[in-house]
């Protein structure tokens, strides 16, 4: 999209998976990407292809996202770097798969500190800049499972997602008069390693359930998270756009 080139953004858990197509999509349209995750490695490996493929200006931080702290660091860096932040994709989640007799408090806690008070934290750094500019786009990947319980999503990730949409929901209102936009995309199941990690079968039941009769790519999030973050989307906001090949249908 033309509405996006010259942008500057910053994605969470984008070492691989969805955070990774999404890095890419945003990239091969002209906009510099700020990177995080704890998998340092991979990180480095995804920033370093997408500077060879788009030559857009990238940045790849180790970052712990369940600490404030070093989320508010990693977005002044970025700041300073670019010289502002358009756009906020806060991608990262984690997904334990345990039924609840399983389920741990400090895992419970866990879960909801990465996959939704992350999202807070960085919210929060970013809108000073936003607020100042009268314009922003703030994208929150939640999940199917949190519209619907999912299929064989574990109980706190469910409670997260479906947490991330509330989250969203409100925060819209607080800065729609700034010009910034705030809204989650709901996935349904994508190729990626959190779908690697349930068995075939399970996966059969979510094709066979599906439209399109097919698991989603994570192109196809991108896709999706570069209309929202472009300025022809000015007029979207508080929506929850599903993403998941027909097998919820609102």
């Amino acid at each position: 999209m033309e509405g996006l080139n010259g942008m500057c953004a910053i994605i969470t858990g984008s070492a691989q998976g969805m955070g990774k197509g999404i890095a890419l999509g945003l990239a091969r349209r002209g906009v510099n990407v700020a990177l995080c995750d704890l998998k340092w490695a991979e990180l480095q490996e995804t920033g370093d292809q997408i500077k060879t493929e788009t030559g857009v200006h990238v940045l790849c931080r180790k970052v712990d996202i369940s600490k404030q702290e070093e989320v508010e660091n990693f977005v002044k860096e970025a700041e300073t770097e670019f010289g502002r932040i358009d756009i906020l994709v806060n991608n990262a989640g984690i997904h334990p798969l345990k039924p609840i007799e399983q389920i741990s408090s400090e895992e419970w806690d866990l879960v909801f500190a990465v996959n939704v008070k992350s999202d807070f934290f960085f919210a929060k750094a970013v809108l000073p800049g936003m607020r100042k500019r009268k314009f922003g786009r703030i994208i929150c990947i939640s999940s199917e499972a949190g519209k619907n319980g999912g299929t064989v999503a574990a109980l706190h990730y469910a409670a997260s997602k479906g947490a991330v949409l509330g989250f969203v929901r409100n925060l819209a209102q607080q800065v729609g008069a700034d010009g910034i936009t705030v809204n989650a995309i709901a996935p349904g199941r994508i190729m990626t390693a959190m779908s690697g990690a349930v068995s075939p079968k399970e996966n059969r039941k979510f094709i066979d359930m599906s439209i399109t009769k097919s698991l989603g790519k994570p192109e196809d999030i991108a896709y999706a998270v570069c209309y929202l973050a472009s300025r022809e989307a000015s007029f979207v906001t508080a929506e929850t756009m599903a993403v998941n090949g027909g097998t919820l249908r609102d």
